[in-house]
């Protein structure tokens, strides 16, 4: 997988602050090879430290970014090189001009160019971005991003250097990015400077910040399409089967899969799975219900609160009828079509008023989503002329489930009338 690495560059300190001539002041950073063993490298620039990590455990960079400003270390990139006294000559150009805090876009692109003749495979992109401190800089960053960074790479964050609330900036602008450009993973490191013991500074990998992009983006899917999949694999868990037997409306073969995922993701390994767990198990309640209507009601409500209008009222009304024949049918098979038919023949025969008009406007709202045809209808041409009247449906729709028992026992069936429902 091709990886892009990112780093913000700050200003650096001369190991004689007094002498502009000196070096730079070095640093020994330590990081953790996943064997355990331990990698030591020393630079002025803890980036190049980091491009010699992901090399040396295997990882394959193909594009550098740089953004920093107008007094960012930009001398110091020549340290990547397989051998810096190569770009000797255009090095204390840009040094001076560092010296001097004012490199600007044409000495940066000089420098880029005497960088990228030298560093094949890798492909520096130096960018003058400023320090982020108004929106135009801060635009200037996301700019940057979203032109250099290449589709479906890999993204890799230093995140040791700049000013700190840079890297905030850019890790949002990243969390788009995962759409936009179909970003696959992000890794975050910090040579942490204020822990060396020594001259030696730990190296941190951030593994808890790619866990919080997946529970995020995993959360965010079920929240707006009810779809758990996302959320049961940061589990370990595997919900493909019953997601789709519930999106396919198999309600009563997709409950025992739901009632087994509800009880693998108690608890959870950390306080990130623990929220997940959460989630799905409040997904999954509908599952246990002990009414086959009341589980199709349940997910009708979860749909209407996500505002899936289509798949409210298809199962608000099956819901319905399925209630319907639980009363007037409790020996015959819910999961039949006849059944659903005579529920529904039977409900028609035996509401009167108001409640018989919502009825014909459930069916003939449901029946006008499925085909996307034009109701005759004007109180069903108005439901689907809004949210808020299509919301009200559904409640009143709610409503008259829960008093069906009482309704129907009430009224004996009437002989049919001109006009009872097709």
């Amino acid at each position: 997988m091709s990886t892009t690495v990112v780093s913000f560059l700050g200003t650096g300190q001369r190991a004689t602050p007094n002498d502009p001539r000196s070096e730079y002041r070095t640093t020994t950073y330590r990081f953790t090879v996943p064997d355990g063993r331990e990698f030591l490298y020393r630079t002025s620039l803890f980036g190049t430290a980091l491009i010699r990590f992901l090399r040396e455990t295997g990882t394959q960079i193909d594009r550098w970014i740089v953004l920093g400003s107008s007094a960012s270390l930009w001398s110091e990139l020549n340290q990547v090189l397989p051998d810096p006294g190569e770009v000797l000559e255009e090095y204390c150009r840009i040094d001076a001009r560092v010296a001097e805090k004012n490199v600007d876009e044409e000495a940066l692109s000089r420098w880029q160019a005497s960088l990228n003749a030298h560093a094949a495979p890798l492909d520096l992109r130096l960018r003058l971005t400023g320090e982020a401190l108004a929106m135009e800089s801060q635009q200037q960053i996301a700019r940057a991003l979203f032109e250099n960074i290449p589709r479906g790479n890999e993204v890799v964050f230093d995140v040791s250097h700049g000013f700190r609330h840079q890297p905030i900036i850019a890790g949002f602008m990243i969390s788009l990015m995962r759409w936009t450009h179909r970003i696959q993973r992000l890794s975050f490191y910090s040579g942490v400077f204020e822990a060396r013991q020594g001259d030696v500074a730990p190296v941190l990998a951030l593994p808890i910040c790619q866990e919080l992009v997946d529970a995020t983006e995993a959360a965010a899917i079920l929240d707006v399409t009810g779809n758990y999949e996302r959320v049961a694999r940061c589990l370990g868990l595997d919900a493909e089967s019953a997601w789709f037997l519930e999106n396919t409306n198999q309600l009563g073969n997709a409950r025992a899969q739901a009632q087994r995922l509800r009880k693998q993701a108690s608890g959870g390994a950390d306080v990130v799975h623990e929220e997940l767990a959460a989630l799905l198990q409040e997904r999954l309640q509908w599952a246990e219900q002990l009414s086959f209507a009341e589980r199709m009601r349940q997910s009708a409500r979860s749909a209407i609160d996500r505002g899936d209008y289509f798949r409210a009222v298809v199962l608000g009304y099956e819901a319905v009828l399925i209630r319907a024949g639980q009363v007037l049918f409790p020996s015959a098979d819910p999961l039949e079509h006849e059944t659903r038919k005579q529920a529904e023949d039977g409900l028609f025969n035996r509401l009167t008023g108001g409640d018989k008009e919502l009825l014909r406007d459930m069916q003939q709202t449901r029946n006008a989503c499925a085909h996307g045809s034009r109701s005759r209808s004007g109180r069903v041409q108005q439901i689907l002329g809004s949210p808020r009247h299509f919301r009200d449906l559904m409640g009143r729709a709610f409503d008259l489930f829960d008093r069906l028992p009482e309704l129907l026992e009430l009224q004996p069936p009437r002989a049919p009338q001109p006009d009872d429902a097709p």
